[in-house]
């Protein structure tokens, strides 16, 4: 039977003092257990799972700069694997708060990558409006830019598309 201590401290990272929650094996003094890591206005700033002293599994990290959670899997050797949740980047919920509702119909965006799967090229050909084609197109290009900055393949460039089509329905 193993026997944990639940600990808490708070300490300072990038500059903010943070609230750390975690257990530790009592035998081997090791980080074992559920990790949460929180501003001290209770914001989630990171959490996941540590297996005997080494990150596992799937941690989400809250990314300031970038206004984003990243999520990093874990394999059983601490080593990570960035993954950014494309649904969250591609359909931004700002676009439905800023209309009564979302419009009906769809865009149309030719793409063009160069060898390193970096985007460098976007165009609406088709849309619904242009203020809707133009949030749709600017995230699109974020969602970009944060998957080469995470290392995370851009899902279009890995299937060789030149175009992607997105619907939108008020179902």
């Amino acid at each position: 039977m193993t026997y944990h201590e639940l600990t808490k401290e708070q300490r300072k990272v990038n500059g903010k003092v943070v609230k750390e929650r975690y257990n530790v094996n009592k035998k081997t003094k090791l980080k074992h257990g559920i990790y949460k890591r929180y501003d001290l206005g209770s914001w989630a700033m990171e959490e996941g799972q540590y297996e005997n002293g080494v990150k596992s599994g799937i941690w989400k990290i809250w990314q300031e700069e970038d206004r984003i959670f990243i999520e990093k899997d874990y394999d059983n050797n601490g080593v990570e694997t960035p993954l950014i949740k494309k649904r969250f980047l591609r359909y931004p919920m700002v676009l439905v708060e800023e209309r009564d509702s979302l419009p009906e119909g769809f865009v149309r965006m030719k793409l063009l990558f160069n060898d390193k799967c970096r985007l460098t090229s976007l165009e609406v050909a088709e849309g619904i409006d242009d203020e809707f084609n133009t949030k749709i197109a600017d995230e699109y290009r974020r969602y970009a830019r944060l998957c080469n900055k995470y290392e995370v393949p851009i899902e279009e460039c890995v299937e060789k598309k030149d175009s992607l089509l997105i619907h939108f329905t008020n179902n």
